[in-house]
């Protein structure tokens, strides 16, 4: 009886991860091409086990020809995929590898800073919530483009006319850069802070918005949330806490979506 129990928990345990492996892959293809390949390559899987089943043998044999040669075949139409996931795999086995599509920018955004930290380099990144910054991204230069650190590290690039104020992300996109924000007019904010900091601090107080800040002066990174600043934060911290605050945010828009449907 014990032996029976333990099998069934085993072959629980291992449908579960296999369940768990399909959707996180189906999660890193949403929004790709790969997507549309692979629901093809699953149902001729279906086609070539229902063969199998019903005893076609010469739709099963051509159908088995194509799994012998198409192994090669879909190595090469995934590459990027592939490749992606193992790069990820290398440098956070457990983390960034099943990340969905949609809140890879916020991977983006704490890259770059890591790397501007390091450099030293002035950052300012205010994240859009529910409160709409369309004053403030007017004020700026439109830029709508995807997240990328590469096109964060060259914003904010002493050389470059956007360094100066702040990049505002509204949903995944880079919506606007070179933002001027309100600055606090707090007493208790200590005067070696500088102007990005004070725009932290002035935006999250009259919005719901996030703001992250990297000195120039220390590499240290700040954030600004409810006009309360947090200084010298972990990197590490600040990613995990960002990628929860925009799962639940999209899971209340779904949630939102459907009420409007009932």
């Amino acid at each position: 009886m014990f032996k029976s129990i333990s099998f069934f928990i085993k072959d629980l345990i291992d449908i579960a991860i296999v369940y768990y492996i399909i959707y996180r892959l189906i999660l890193i293809l949403k929004g790709t091409k790969a997507l549309n390949i692979l629901g093809g390559v699953l149902l001729l899987a279906v086609i070539t086990l229902l063969s199998k089943i019903s005893g076609l043998d010469a739709t099963f044999w051509l159908l088995r020809q194509f799994w012998i040669a198409g192994i090669f075949l879909l190595i090469i139409v995934f590459q990027p995929e592939i490749r992606n996931t193992l790069a990820n795999l290398g440098t956070d086995p457990f983390g960034r590898i099943f990340v969905p599509n949609e809140y890879k920018f916020v991977i983006e955004i704490m890259q770059a800073v890591r790397i501007a930290m390091k450099r030293k380099r002035g950052m300012l990144i205010v994240f859009e919530q529910d409160m709409g910054l369309r004053d403030y991204i007017e004020n700026g230069i439109r830029i709508n483009a995807e997240v990328t650190k590469e096109l964060i590290l060259t914003i904010f690039h002493h050389n470059t006319p956007l360094h100066d104020g702040a990049v505002i992300i509204s949903g995944n996109r880079l919506i606007a850069a070179a933002c001027q924000l309100p600055l606090t007019e707090r007493q208790d904010i200590s005067k070696i802070l500088g102007m990005r900091h004070r725009s932290a601090v002035g935006i999250t107080e009259i919005t719901d918005a996030i703001a992250i800040v990297v000195s120039e002066e220390t590499g240290n990174m700040s954030v600004a949330r409810n006009g309360n600043l947090m200084m010298k934060a972990s990197p590490d911290e600040v990613e995990k806490e960002l990628m929860a605050v925009f799962t639940s945010k999209t899971q209340k828009n779904v949630f939102r979506k459907s009420n409007r449907n009932l």
